[in-house]
């Protein structure tokens, strides 16, 4: 029996999530065909209601979730205007003032987008993973407590209206870390004057990652893994090239000197085999994240 996952079971693996599942439930199959004693995580939840990319991170790959959390996202939202709900999605229940969509829609509704564009700030919604007091926001939210939220800076990259037919539009956008697609349509709503909610979601993409490329969750196994390298890659970091010697110190957790001073983190290699990732202050290199299967490499 291996001490340590098989190659093939580390890395990413693409799925594509139905709806009408957790994200949690998303990952069950794929926990159970690598092994127990393998580590898988996610990088970033979809609400049930919605579809698409939802990227498993697997035995090493979990070492690198910060990467790729950061790693811009894109979907494909459908809005409805007339009516908010509490979940901000058309699995909750409506709440506010209904208003008469009937006699057409607000002059430059379509324009208002614009307004989401860059960094905006936007407060959460209720029924979120974020936790308040030690525990999460929608599991107080459901038992009827009032949920208050900060609101945090954000970033969409790009808003498109792909269609619209009054009291609907179909939007596509490109986000960052921490964005709630439902609160966007909350807040266009709220900037027209006429309530609105999310009637579908669909992620479509994050980073080099495509929903058309996923597998079905039920179906995952650690033969549709992507190495790690394809994320240090999608990341578009500094690479670092280290001899053998300066390689085995680097995932000894010594610092390494490099002939080229530099800054910031630095996706790190041994030949064509990913290490793991360094942080560069000037001359010096100190591992960040080393990968398991790094060690065997050199080893072997």
């Amino acid at each position: 029996m291996h001490s340590q996952p098989p190659p093939r079971s580390h890395g990413t693996v693409v799925l594509d999530k139905p709806g009408g599942m957790t994200s949690a439930a998303a990952l069950r199959g794929l926990k159970e065909r690598v092994g127990k004693k393998t580590k898988v995580g996610h990088a970033g939840t979809l609400d049930p209601f919605a579809t698409g990319v939802l990227l498993a991170l697997v035995g090493d790959g979990t070492r690198l979730s910060d990467l790729a959390m950061s790693l811009p996202k894109t979907y494909r939202a459908t809005v409805q205007f007339g009516v908010s709900t509490d979940t901000l999605d058309g699995t909750g229940t409506p709440v506010g003032d209904a208003v008469d969509v009937s006699g057409g829609p607000p002059d430059g509704w379509l324009d208002a987008v614009a307004a989401f564009e860059g960094a905006v700030s936007q407060v959460p919604p209720a029924y979120s993973a974020l936790k308040v007091d030690g525990k999460r926001a929608y599991s107080l939210a459901r038992r009827g407590v009032e949920v208050s939220l900060e609101p945090r800076s954000v970033v969409c990259h790009e808003i498109e209206v792909e269609s619209a037919t009054w009291p609907t539009a179909v939007v596509r956008l490109t986000t960052g870390r921490g964005y709630y697609v439902r609160c966007f349509a909350r807040d266009w709503g709220e900037a027209i004057g006429v309530p609105a909610h999310l009637t579908a979601l669909r992620r479509t993409r994050i980073g080099p990652f495509e929903a058309a490329d996923g597998v079905d969750p039920r179906d995952a196994g650690p033969d549709h893994c992507v190495a790690p390298r394809v994320l240090a890659q999608a990341a578009a970091l500094d690479a670092v090239t280290l001899s053998r010697e300066d390689a085995s110190m680097f995932v000894a957790g010594r610092v390494v000197r490099m002939e080229q001073p530099r800054r910031g983190v630095a996706a790190v290699y041994w030949q064509s085999r990913l290490l793991g990732l360094g942080r560069c202050r000037d001359d010096e290199l100190r591992a960040q994240a080393v990968l398991s299967a790094s060690r065997q490499d050199l080893e072997g």
